[in-house]
């Protein structure tokens, strides 16, 4: 999520046209410059827990990093010893090199689909963040994505995520139409541009309940779940899970 190159790629896929590729990346930074989905106070909530809840010096694990921006902002001040972010875009991560000139630490970028590269990976990380990326897998996805995660994490090991949640009780249907009530006050955005974005994410985004996200921490093998955040549309929630 920082700014969601995963995201992004799902919802403006790679192409060879340029043209192409600029406006549906112009749709979505439109999105994040207009704090439709709470980005500005999610990544002050991410720079808190860095701050507050690692005492030590931290390798930062960054899945589905996008441009890198926001998470290299979060960073500053906190005794972050390594950067290491991962998308599927080769665009976001040129721009994810860009922003990363501004560290005063290592950092490395990976191509690869976050999936494939945590299922595989060894080397293990203090803190694991993904934003609004892990509401594209299904559940039984998103358990085996938790799992690897926690493989990675040592005793005192974070995994923060901020995705999309329902209240217990609702579906996806549920949490769909509530999304769509949200049209009026994009004003930012033309019809085409609102119609891209909803379609994607009426294909795409399979939230999970309040209950459900708590469920796939436990399952997951981590000992404590924690509400970070909630959007006041309510329709994301910021969770951290304590190794």
């Amino acid at each position: 999520m920082a700014t969601h190159g995963e995201d992004a790629h799902y919802l403006f896929p790679e192409t060879a046209d340029v043209t192409i590729f600029q406006e549906s990346w112009n749709i979505y930074q439109k999105m994040v410059e207009n704090n439709f989905l709470f980005h500005r106070e999610v990544y002050t909530r991410l720079h808190d827990v860095l701050i507050g809840d690692v005492g030590r010096p931290f390798d930062f694990l960054d899945i589905a990093c996008g441009d890198a921006r926001a998470s290299v902002a979060a960073l500053q001040g906190t005794q972050a010893a390594h950067y290491h972010g991962i998308d599927l875009s080769v665009v976001a991560l040129e721009f994810a090199r860009q922003a990363c000139e501004a560290l005063t630490l290592p950092a490395t970028l990976e191509e690869g689909d976050f999936r494939r590269v945590i299922a595989l990976r060894t080397d293990p990380a203090d803190v694991v963040w993904i934003g609004l990326s892990l509401h594209h897998l299904r559940n039984p996805e998103k358990l085996a994505f938790m799992r690897d995660v926690r493989r990675l994490l040592g005793p005192d090991g974070l995994l923060l995520i901020y995705e999309n949640t329902s209240p217990d009780g609702e579906d996806r249907e549920g949490w769909l139409r509530r999304w769509d009530q949200q049209k009026p006050f994009w004003t930012a955005y033309t019809d085409a541009e609102w119609d891209a974005m909803a379609a994607h994410v009426h294909d795409s985004d399979f939230p999970e309940t309040e209950s459900a996200w708590r469920e796939l921490g436990r399952a997951g093998g981590f000992g404590r779940v924690s509400e970070v955040f909630a959007a006041p549309s309510d329709l994301f929630r910021m969770y951290c899970f304590a190794a």
